[in-house]
């Protein structure tokens, strides 16, 4: 081999340490990045913490069936012949059609046994709700079909224990029935033209601008097998729930033969008539106390509107404060499944109930199987026949689907995540709600925890922590009513349900002695006075299934002084009463109650404390009616604040959309859940918990009744689950103590450096100055 000569040999050296300092520099460039950024990465341009996935194993068993499982389900469906079912727009009440197709929950069982056990994995089930006026007998059927995504089986599912069958009467209502309704509402509307144009200057077709229309309400009747509907009127304009007039009418529907329909009674300023030739003859003829009519409608119109309108002193131009998140989302989705600090759960929203969250884990551990909006009722009072006969069970007019697009940076922050939902409910189609549910962190501007300790006007040190919380938020507007479901995650622990109404008030015309029932909110316009209810299941599990209830309550004793004989003290004692069993762990309406503790009595903290929970009502809830009384039967979940119960495959819901039109014999009679008393010690228990108000309407509620005021929950509180608070171990926690040459050594999150100022990812914040002073 030649030599090589020295030119060479020094190129061939240059070259390698070109080499080498390349490859030295890209070392180095790499582990300057990943120092910089390390723990960070960028998704939708926003800085998120790298997390380990959790296990999604439940979020999967909880996720709401999607468009294309719910097409397959209903094609199988319409496969089997014998169903004899048609669409839902070319069926009659006389047809066979699918009214409803949601996911059927597993077997707590058998979903603790896959999670905890290694089992086999739940099937995934659909359940179908048909209405079947074809048969003979119509009546309601219910069938689970399985396994998705490619069903081979279905069979008959009946929700009741109570019935063999859901009587057809019970069924709510649904689009081949009302749209026969409208067709007689409408005819009606031909007879009754000159009547509606001359009182109330509204008529019902060829009515350009000056349109009436009709809403029904329920219950339909007085007792089980009815079927007849109270239509009150109103103008339809923006806000057309307030534009009510003083006419209703009485439709019987309970026959097949849409023929045999047939207006019952109608309702004409205070005035009941018995025809709708009876009215006609009498207003003819001047045998009724006729409307005066003024004839000036348009400028009346306005307030039920949004519309800007009235004063109100402001001397500034700007906007007010927006909640952002400066280094994007804390939490994590895995599609249905979130995490949050130490929080992870999975949600669905139920077509018939709404907002559901399942398998509720604090730092893995699991705090609640179930939490799960049950049932919204509103029962009125007052003296026309419509609201009088209004006892809205919400289920039955599709609560948990009404849920439509947010606005974002109204409904929900505009930094909230948004998810789309889907529901195949009176329809031949997936309807599709974009935007319509939120998740979003949420700053409550007050401490979590806080302190400043001084001694003789000297600082020591400052402690504090943000209360941040994740919120999860659906909104269902029930016709005229919207309610705002908030289920809050604190990073202490606690879990917090609420419910805030809003939308417009349910209104009749004023007639007669009508302020005896509410108060006058517009000319001719009564604010009925009602109470809302809201009821929710919460199955815990605390530190396992088998849990245990008690209460504590603050009890006095009065004692001999112990170090001044003769003097007698009076001071508080705690008392501790373990509850064993149903009965005595239903607490009435109008009750003072005490601490209500869930605990496992087989597992201790540090301190030898049983770990639990404890439920804390914020509620101004009251009795819907007399107990026992008329279409109380089919709400009594509404008579206790909270019931205990043993867990039951076969009690899953407290209500149900079939106890609408059948209040007097309910396919679901929760006190049947009471009934046979049995043990709850060491169990795995239920809570259902009633909250609500009493609404007696005011001015202010028009246009909308304000959330402020009219919000109701509960909270879930750990009681000893843990050996100390939790958010200890928060990034959001702060500490300001006394520094030795500086004046201030601040502290702030776990890892003990200053928010902002983390090696592993900075961002840029404002200086942080606090001198105790």
């Amino acid at each position: 081999m030649p030599a090589r000569n020295s030119s060479q040999t020094w190129k061939i050296i240059t070259a390698i340490l070109v080499f080498l300092t390349a490859v030295m520099a890209i070392i180095i460039i790499h582990w300057a990045v990943k120092r910089k950024t390390k723990g960070c990465f960028h998704d939708n341009n926003h800085l998120f913490m790298k997390v380990k996935a959790p296990d999604t194993r439940a979020a999967e068993l909880f996720s709401d069936l999607t468009p294309g499982e719910i097409i397959t389900v209903k094609e199988y469906m319409f496969d089997q012949k014998d169903l004899n079912l048609l669409p839902i727009t070319q069926a009659s009440v006389n047809s066979n059609y699918i009214f409803l197709i949601e996911l059927f929950n597993p077997p707590k069982k058998e979903v603790l046994h896959y999670m905890e056990s290694n089992g086999s994995k739940p099937e995934r089930v659909a359940i179908v709700v048909v209405f079947q006026g074809a048969h003979k007998i119509p009546v309601v059927q219910e069938y689970l079909v399985g396994p998705l995504p490619k069903p081979i089986w279905y069979r008959k599912h009946n929700p009741s224990n109570r019935h063999n069958s859901i009587p057809y009467s019970s069924r709510p209502s649904s689009f081949p029935e009302d749209i026969n309704l409208h067709i007689i509402i409408s005819k009606i509307g031909d007879e009754l033209y000159h009547v509606f144009k001359e009182s109330y200057g509204y008529w019902m077709n060829n009515c350009s601008t000056n349109c009436l229309g009709a809403g029904g309400f329920s219950p339909k009747g007085f007792k089980p097998g009815d079927r007849e509907t109270w239509f009150m009127f109103f103008k339809i304009h923006e806000g057309f729930n307030l534009q009510v007039i003083d006419f209703e009418m009485l439709i019987d529907h309970r026959s097949k033969n849409i023929k045999e329909w047939q207006v019952k009674k109608l309702f004409h300023n205070g005035q009941y008539f018995d025809s709708i030739e009876q009215l006609v003859e009498g207003y003819e003829k001047d045998k009724l106390q006729k409307v005066a009519y003024s004839g000036k409608t348009k400028k009346n119109l306005i307030y039920s509107t949004f519309q800007r309108r009235g004063n109100f002193q402001a001397n500034t131009k700007q906007r007010g404060p927006l909640e952002f998140e400066p280094d994007g989302h804390r939490f994590q989705l895995y599609g249905n499944l979130v995490q949050y600090m130490p929080w992870t759960f999975a949600f669905r929203v139920r077509s018939s109930t709404g907002l559901q969250i399942f398998d509720i884990r604090f730092n893995g551990e699991r705090i609640a199987y179930e939490l799960s909006f049950q049932e919204a009722i509103s029962f009125y009072g007052g003296n026309t026949p419509a609201i009088m006969q209004n006892k809205a069970v919400d289920s039955a007019w599709s609560f948990g689907s009404s849920t439509f697009e947010m606005i974002k940076g109204v409904d929900c922050p505009k930094h909230a995540a948004f998810i789309d939902l889907h529901h195949f409910i009176d329809t031949d189609e997936v309807l599709h709600f974009p935007s319509s549910l939120c998740v979003f962190e949420h700053n409550t501007a007050i401490p979590l925890r806080r302190h400043y300790s001084h001694h003789n006007k000297k600082f020591y040190f400052h402690g504090g922590a943000e209360n941040h919380v994740l919120v999860v938020r659906a909104i269902h507007t029930v016709e005229n009513y919207d309610y705002i479901i908030d289920v809050l995650f604190y990073q202490n622990g606690v879990i917090e349900t609420k419910v805030s109404a809003t939308g417009y008030l349910q209104v009749s015309g004023l007639v007669g002695e009508g302020k005896r029932y509410g108060t006058v909110v517009w000319d001719n316009v009564l604010g009925n006075v009602h109470t809302h209810l809201y009821n929710f299941k919460l199955d815990m599990d605390l530190a396992g299934s088998q849990n245990s209830f008690m209460t504590v309550s603050r009890e006095f004793e009065n004692i001999s002084h112990p170090w001044s004989p003769g003097r007698r003290l009076i001071q508080p004692w705690v008392h501790r009463r373990v509850v064993s069993h149903e009965g005595d762990a239903a607490f009435r309406h109008r009750t003072t109650l005490p601490y209500l503790v869930f605990y496992n009595p087989k597992k201790e903290n540090r301190w030898g404390h049983s770990r639990g929970f404890r439920l804390q009502l914020n509620s101004h809830a009251q009795p819907i009616l007399p107990e026992g009384y008329g279409e109380e039967k089919g709400v009594t979940w509404s008579r206790y604040e909270v019931a205990v119960t043993k867990y039951k495959e076969s009690e899953t819901i407290s209500c149900s959309m079939y106890n609408q039109n059948n209040l007097w014999d309910p396919v679901v009679y929760f006190d049947d859940f009471l009934n046979d008393n049995e043990n709850i010690e060491n169990k795995d228990l239920v809570a259902w918990i009633t909250t609500g108000f009493v609404h007696v309407p005011s001015t202010e509620d028009i246009p909308a009744t304000p959330t402020a005021g009219n919000s109701v929950g509960f909270l879930f509180r750990p009681f000893h689950f843990f050996d100390e608070d939790p958010s200890l171990a928060s990034p959001d926690g702060v500490v300001v103590r006394q520094g030795a040459t500086t004046g201030v050594n601040i502290v702030w999150s776990a890892e003990g450096t200053m928010r902002g100022e983390s090696q592993e990812c900075s961002v840029t914040m404002e200086p942080f100055y606090y001198f105790g002073k």
